[in-house]
């Protein structure tokens, strides 16, 4: 089982504004951007290192930390193996642009996002 850290999903009140104090002030270089059916936009900002913000700007959400994002090889068997282990999905599994995702919560309440993404994700940005 792989589970890997891949990004922090920060809530933002102006996308453009936060976008530009991460590439500008932070250094980090913009990935892809996606409009959301509902109205909200994400920009995902790169780092050197590997890791990635991504910025969600949507008004169905509070401004602040929403989840810390993973890269898991089987969504399925991460689920089991937290099922075994007390621990339930807090969403059921739903698919993406980029692959398919479910949430759970750790015994301090943080949100994680396992994300089992496509191939052609893993070959274009991975």
């Amino acid at each position: 089982m792989k589970v890997k850290v891949q990004y922090t999903t920060l809530i933002v009140k102006n996308l453009e504004e936060s976008v530009k104090f991460y590439r500008d002030v932070m250094g980090f270089k913009e990935g892809y951007h996606v409009v959301t059916p509902d109205g909200g936009q994400i920009t995902i900002m790169n780092s050197d290192s590997g890791a990635s913000v991504e910025l969600i700007e949507n008004k169905n959400y509070d401004v602040g930390m929403y989840s810390v994002g993973t890269d898991v090889d089987n969504l399925e068997e991460v689920l089991e193996h937290l099922t075994e282990n007390g621990y339930e999905a807090a969403s059921p599994v739903i698919p993406t642009s980029v692959g398919k995702q479910a949430f759970v919560m750790d015994p301090n309440g943080v949100r994680l996002c396992l994300i089992e993404h496509t191939d052609e994700y893993k070959k274009k940005y991975m």
